[in-house]
């Protein structure tokens, strides 16, 4: 394929950061590593400014980071690239749907790049065209955990910079300091927080000032935050820090992506939310908790533990249960005093466990890199998905 196709990636900024935060991801990786024209349409500036301070959202077309940042209404009078790529399955605006049409499959390969998922269900329509009006195919790409999924984003150079990062003593007093946050205290479990609203967190908070073991949260922007300055009696603001017993609470403010997986690579443990921070906290080869996003009539639950059951396969038994039943407690709002104690108390086996994780997901092609030969390879004895 040519070196200069233009690349058009639509994004709804429906979960805040997480949306979006991987349509920025995808965006910067095609134009740097792969070379396309690239250009990102997106429905909400002002969010997406929160993790690239670069965004002027007042501008609808603008360059940020080799990538042509656009808003949403841009597509009204734009003509589509050589790949229209749909993130989740945003719905284009209907004129540009049709000039997709009107230059038919032989100048425009489009995509719906749908969320990340562990379901077995996934292989089997990964890769499969769907026939849309006008004789064009939407081409269905997941991606996944298995050779037989689209992979995870992860940029060439990614682990060798997380190596790198963590083999500095002075890495993590650095970043805390350009954040204006203080180093933890001694023998201090870090915890990056960044989840969404759950129940019974007063109880948790309170134990962990009672215990003897000193914890520090970096909590980001968002519910938790709220929640934590209501038991606080207090507004927690960006970069401000106070201590209760054994508990440091540290408020972080909004940071570019970059800073973010420093502080991933910093924490002793990831609690994390959605699929970017998610999928980050992987590659930072650190124990984590995915909080997944609730669905009605916990429809989540299946897919959580369709990752557990992938994500614990070969690990010791006991160590397999100390994790669901934490995983389970934060997805299900029950007790964390127990389970969180016993979780905390296997971080050394937990963190060898993910640093074999997270050199096993690395033998697979990165998302970037599988979604370009994909295309390429289009139409080649895949069944439709109808």
């Amino acid at each position: 394929m040519s070196q200069r196709e233009t690349w058009d990636l639509f994004c709804h900024v429906v979960d805040n950061y997480g949306d979006i935060g991987v349509g920025w991801r995808l965006a910067r990786q095609l134009a740097h590593e792969h070379a396309f024209h690239v250009r990102l349409f997106v429905d909400d500036l002002n969010t997406f400014r929160s993790i690239s301070p670069q965004v002027n959202p007042r501008l609808t077309q603008q360059t940020v980071a080799g990538v042509e940042v656009l808003g949403w209404g841009r597509q009204l009078q734009l003509d589509p690239g050589d790949v229209v790529v749909e993130l989740f399955g945003c719905h284009l605006a209907a004129p540009f749907v049709e000039r997709i049409q009107q230059r038919g499959a032989a100048h425009v390969r489009w995509v719906n790049l749908e969320h990340l998922s562990a379901e077995a269900w996934v292989e089997d329509a990964h890769l499969r065209p769907s026939p849309q009006p006008g004789g064009i195919n939407k081409l269905f790409f997941f991606p996944g955990f298995t050779q037989a999924t689209g992979g995870l984003l992860r940029e060439a150079d990614l682990l060798v910079r997380r190596d790198a990062w963590q083999a500095m003593p002075a890495a993590r007093r650095i970043a805390l300091r350009a954040l204006g946050l203080p180093p933890p205290p001694e023998h201090a479990v870090a915890v990056l927080l960044f989840g969404y609203a759950r129940e019974r967190l007063d109880d948790w908070l309170r134990s962990l000032a009672a215990t003897a073991q000193p914890t520090v949260l970096w909590i980001c922007p968002g519910p938790l935050r709220e929640a934590i300055s209501a038991w606080l009696h207090m507004d927690l603001l960006p970069g401000q820090t106070t201590v209760r017993g054994s508990l440091t609470l540290c408020a972080l403010p909004f940071v570019a992506q970059e800073r973010f997986d420093e502080l991933l690579w910093a924490a002793d443990l990831c609690v994390v939310r959605g699929e970017d921070s998610f999928v980050r906290a992987q590659w930072a080869a650190r124990p984590l908790v995915w909080h997944i996003y609730p669905q009605r009539d916990d429809a989540h639950l299946p897919k959580l533990q369709a990752f557990l059951d992938r994500y614990l396969d070969g690990l010791d038994a006991d160590l397999a249960d100390t994790v669901t039943a934490l995983w389970n407690a934060w997805n299900r709002g029950l007790e964390l005093d127990a389970v969180w104690s016993d979780f905390i108390a296997e971080l050394p086996r937990l963190r060898r466990h993910a640093e074999r994780w997270a050199a096993r997901l690395a033998q697979h092609g990165d998302l970037a890199t599988q979604l370009v030969r994909a295309l390429r390879d289009a139409g080649r004895d895949a069944p439709p998905l109808v």
